[in-house]
């Protein structure tokens, strides 16, 4: 018979199993978050990385919110969930998530013209009426501006420039170099911009938009965008690792209004955004997931009208190597600090990470997707035969067009193309510049996959006038040329670096001889005033190279580096120019005949490579003035 005793003892028993099972769960969870915390413990100390920030989150639940290693070195300050790190580019995607809010109210729109929403803006568009700079242009990076220039990348005023003035501080970049819409690249004042924009139809600053519309809704109460480049008590300390220790980083400014790189965050706070992504929110005020999704789509460029969507959304990107998933967001570099931000909607995982040292984050990032992802099946992978009377007539060589920067990128578009160079059955031949080959999976319409990767992130296809374009690693973009248009340009560049080859070795030669008195010094100094003019180049080059990795403001005005820079470039210009001027002078002294005609082939391509050095702002620009 059921009675009460009974019951009580049944209850009893199955309270104790299900809490015995639950503490088992509890345990497993524990165990499996503890190991992952020692892996990550062994990789930053393998990686160099002073202190690392870690965010885990899936669709129900924090899985990991805290730290490792150290906020501050000196005073042995431990990273915890609530350590501020700087997020630098990571931003790009919350000023995105404002103006798409804007949007979700009705207040913009994502085809609105930028002339008509502040016609005050002063940028460069020759295609303006026929292709106008739209706002869905600056959230992909498809407006055509370049990116911050060297000058501009910091701020060392006492205080952060505002509103028109801080756009106007980023002019430079803002020239259109291509119909906006047609490709990707990446502009950091394309996003400031867009800071400006936000501040145009809400009447307030872009940064306290975002606090009060994004961070407070979301209770991210740690959470900022440091303008003033203040440190703070709870900043991790950004570090510079070399020769063996760890070197503190300067703060600084962000150039423009700090709209492309300014936001700071915490791992709890980042948690709670996380979460938001991956459920949406109930929260009126913030998009829903409608418009969320909206922001993972790509709009305007050529390479998404033919129907791929790997690459640059709406302050976002798509990253197509894991073997599992595929996931989007945003990642971040800058003086110390580098950080990452990932998710997968449909699968519900997102996680972000930040170290306060600019080191390689891939470890990490592989350890922490292997946790999320190892209950989760890989995709079966598929592939087509490619239709050959469609695809053969596009085979051929194919330009780089779309650098970040043209001013120091120039030489990709000569020496960065690819070749598509044969097709087998489901597969497309691609040779690149490195002489490596790669066999790209064709699973439809002209679209390809890498075959390490479970997502398409290649398309070959024609634009409106019939002309073919491919894209493919990264958001790089190609049209197809004739070869000989390339080899026209590349073959006096590789004849100006014989030149000097040959110089350098003639120099070494003729010291010798001119020691011995066999050689005149007036002579010495045709091969030798080019090879110490390129030693400049190479010194002056490497010096601009250390100063943007460690004191960016020196770039902001006339100083000893930033002279020195100018001056070493310089220099090789004015020795490849006097060089020729003692070769007409000494032309008929100087036998053989042969030795003259190689003297003058030399200095011929050394002059070639100045004019072209000149023209794209490497020499007698100073790079405080651009």
């Amino acid at each position: 018979m059921f009675n009460l005793k009974t019951f009580f003892i049944i209850a009893l028993v199955a309270a104790s199993y299900f809490t015995s099972a639950g503490q088992t769960s509890f345990n497993t969870k524990s165990n499996i978050i503890a190991k992952l915390h020692k892996q990550l413990d062994t990789i930053i100390r393998k990686e160099n990385i002073a202190g690392l920030m870690v965010s885990i989150v899936k669709k129900d639940s924090m899985l990991y919110v805290g730290g490792l290693g150290y906020a501050d070195l000196q005073k042995r300050r431990p990273v915890d969930q609530l350590t501020q790190f700087h997020f630098a580019s990571v931003t790009k995607f919350f000023v995105a998530m404002g103006i798409q809010q804007l949007v979700a109210k009705g207040r913009l729109k994502l085809s609105d013209r930028i002339r008509d929403i502040a016609p005050e803006i002063p940028f460069n568009n020759r295609w303006e009426d026929t292709n106008p700079v739209r706002l869905i242009h600056l959230l992909e990076h498809t407006a055509g501006f370049d990116d911050v220039q060297l000058n501009n990348m910091v701020n060392i005023g006492e205080k952060p420039p505002l509103g028109i003035e801080a756009i106007k501080a980023v002019s430079n970049s803002l020239t259109v170099r291509w119909k906006p819409g047609t490709m990707m690249s990446y502009s950091n004042p394309g996003y400031n911009v867009l800071g400006y924009i936000i501040e145009k139809v809400t009447d307030m600053p872009w940064d306290k938009y975002l606090e009060q519309h994004i961070f407070l809704p979301l209770n991210m109460s740690n959470s900022l965008f440091d303008r003033n480049g203040m440190r703070r008590p709870n900043f991790a300390t950004g570090y510079d690792f070399q020769d063996g220790e760890f070197r503190p980083m300067p703060f600084y400014q962000p150039g423009s209004n700090g709209a492309s790189s300014a936001l700071v965050s915490n791992a709890h706070d980042m948690a709670k955004f996380m979460l938001y992504l991956l459920n949406g929110s109930a929260n009126s005020t913030l998009p829903n997931n409608t418009y969320l999704k909206e922001m993972e789509t790509i709009h305007s460029t050529l390479a998404s009208q033919a129907g791929l969507q790997t690459g640059y959304a709406l302050g976002n990107d798509l990253f197509p190597n894991n073997k599992k998933v595929s996931l989007r967001g945003h990642n971040g570099k800058g003086e110390g600090f580098v950080s990452w931000l990932f998710f997968n909607r449909e699968a519900g995982i997102a996680y972000a990470i930040a170290a306060n040292s600019v080191v390689n984050m891939w470890p990490i990032s592989q350890a922490i997707e292997d946790f999320l992802t190892k209950n989760i099946s890989p995709p079966k992978l598929t592939s087509l035969p490619i239709d050959e009377q469609k695809i053969r007539p596009l085979l051929g060589y194919y330009q780089f067009m779309n650098p970040k920067n043209d001013r120091w990128e120039f030489y990709r578009r000569i020496f960065g193309g690819i070749e598509l160079r044969g097709i087998s059955r489901d597969r497309l031949l691609v040779k690149k510049e490195n002489g490596q080959v790669d066999s790209l999976i064709h699973i439809g319409n002209g679209l390809f996959r890498a075959k390490e990767d479970i997502i398409p992130s290649f398309v070959i296809a024609k634009d409106s006038m019939g002309q073919p374009f491919f894209q493919g690693y990264g958001n790089s973009f190609y049209r197809k040329v004739p070869r000989a248009s390339i080899l026209i340009q590349k073959t006096p560049i590789y004849l100006g670096i014989s030149a000097i080859s040959i110089y350098m070795i003639f120099s070494l030669v003729g010291i010798v001889l001119t020691l011995f008195g066999k050689m005149k010094l007036m002579d010495l100094g045709i091969p030798l005033l080019p090879t110490v003019g390129t030693c400049c180049f190479i010194t002056a080059y490497r010096l601009m190279g250390l100063t943007d990795a460690s004191h960016k403001e020196l770039f902001t005005s006339c100083n000893a580096t930033s002279f020195s820079i100018f001056l070493g470039m310089l220099l090789f210009a004015i020795f490849v120019l006097v060089s020729s001027l003692l070769l007409y002078k000494r032309w008929f002294q100087l036998t053989p005949r042969w030795l003259r005609l190689l003297l003058a082939c030399c200095n011929f391509f050394l002059c070639y490579l100045v004019a072209l050095l000149s023209i794209n702002g490497w020499i007698g620009v100073p790079i405080w003035m651009m």
